[in-house]
């Protein structure tokens, strides 16, 4: 808002230097003032060419992504983020996304499940990454069934971690 805010009072004084020059005819003095050949008037040229172009080409770049970064991860798929999500997707993003295929995070993966197609509950997002799965478990042990094409090893993440990578999934899935 802030760069909004700066780069419209910079167009408003430019756009009033253009409607004083006009009113009056001419750019004269102002053509004058640039072609001088004393060294106060070089420097003051240089001056205002240097923060011309720091303005315009530092800080008002700068400004915007300064000021979009704490809102670029608080929606995925248009859906506003809590915090344990916003830390869900991160993770995700860093141990899940090279193998699940999620749109929200733009992930990609083909070895395990498209999660927009199933679009898993909570519960069962977090019981997946805390037992893995197995394509054909030996024994009795049905808790690490898979339901993908692939084998996911049990403990990629712990505590809080699962919650929030849980928490991120069952909120966009499919969204």
């Amino acid at each position: 808002m802030v760069g909004v805010i700066i780069i419209a009072v910079v167009f408003t004084g430019l756009a009033l230097a253009v409607a004083y020059g006009a009113s009056k005819g001419t750019f004269k003095g102002l053509g004058d003032a640039l072609q001088t050949t004393s060294r106060a008037g070089s420097r003051l040229l240089n001056t205002s060419i240097a923060f011309v172009f720091i303005a315009f080409g530092v800080a008002t770049p700068l400004i915007f992504i300064l000021g979009n970064h704490s809102n670029s991860n608080a929606k995925a798929a248009g859906l506003p983020l809590n915090a344990a999500e916003q830390s869900g997707r991160e993770l995700f993003g860093a141990h899940c996304a090279v193998c699940h295929t999620l749109s929200a995070d733009n992930a990609v993966g083909k070895v395990g499940p498209n999660l927009d197609v199933l679009k898993p509950p909570e519960a069962i997002v977090a019981h997946t990454i805390e037992n893995g799965c197995l394509q054909k478990p030996v024994g009795t042990n049905y808790s690490n069934v898979c339901l993908g094409f692939g084998t996911m090893p049990a403990g990629l993440l712990q505590g809080r971690q699962v919650t929030d990578v849980a928490a991120f999934v069952a909120r966009v899935a499919g969204h």
